[in-house]
């Protein structure tokens, strides 16, 4: 009987283990080289390949993606300061309704400064305000007018009613072409003949923006 049937292990010649250690080591260093390059190499070091082009491809510029360079919490504070002390509101009812006049002022790509302006010549930043025409709110909208159009259940609601007169100026913008006769639009309508009382008010709100502006 043979030694391998004997023991149930395999007899391996010198010759055959020196080949065997020799292609284990072979195998290590090549992987603790494969390893060592990938390791050196910074994921944010500049290649060489750098601005090379493949040919026959072409390069197109990419936006770079934005980062605020403030929290939204720093942002309704910081504008809701500027409404304190430009318009002399208390700071708390300043910063409350910054908050929804940032917002209004990002969907419809407005300036906020011109959002606020218009509520502090509707009504001084008052939420129950309601005029003889029937206009209500800090915005002061009429609901039979806009309230479908704005697609909102309660413009009593100070939040909602300035995204609807956000959302009516914009509008208005579209349909004018200028701001001015956007603003003049929304005091006394748009076909309306009452173009000085329009001038007017247009005259008030770019002061108040101006007012704003300086602060």
């Amino acid at each position: 009987m043979s030694v391998v049937e004997k023991t149930g292990f395999m007899i391996v010649s010198s010759e055959r283990r020196s080949l065997v250690f020799a292609g284990c080591l072979l195998a290590g260093l090549l992987a603790a080289l494969i390893v060592g390059s990938a390791g050196s190499v910074s994921p944010t070091a500049p290649s060489a390949l750098d601005g090379a082009q493949a040919p026959g491809l072409k390069t197109f510029p990419v936006a770079k993606p934005y980062h605020a360079s403030q929290s939204w919490r720093q942002r309704r504070e910081t504008f809701g300061w500027r409404v304190h002390e430009a318009f002399d509101i208390p700071l708390d009812r300043a910063i409350e309704f910054a908050g929804w006049i940032l917002e209004a002022a990002d969907r419809q790509q407005l300036a906020p400064e011109l959002i606020a302006s218009l509520v502090f010549t509707e009504s001084s930043f008052r939420k129950q305000a309601r005029s003889r025409t029937g206009a209500i709110g800090p915005a002061q909208v009429k609901p039979g007018y806009w309230a479908d159009f704005c697609g909102v259940r309660d413009l009593w609601d100070p939040e909602q009613n300035i995204h609807c007169g956000a959302q009516v100026l914009a509008h208005l913008q579209e349909r004018c072409g200028t701001l001015a006769c956007a603003l003049a639009s929304y005091n006394v309508g748009f076909n309306a003949r009452q173009r000085q009382s329009g001038l007017r008010y247009v005259s008030r709100v770019e002061r108040y923006r101006s007012k704003l502006d300086q602060v």
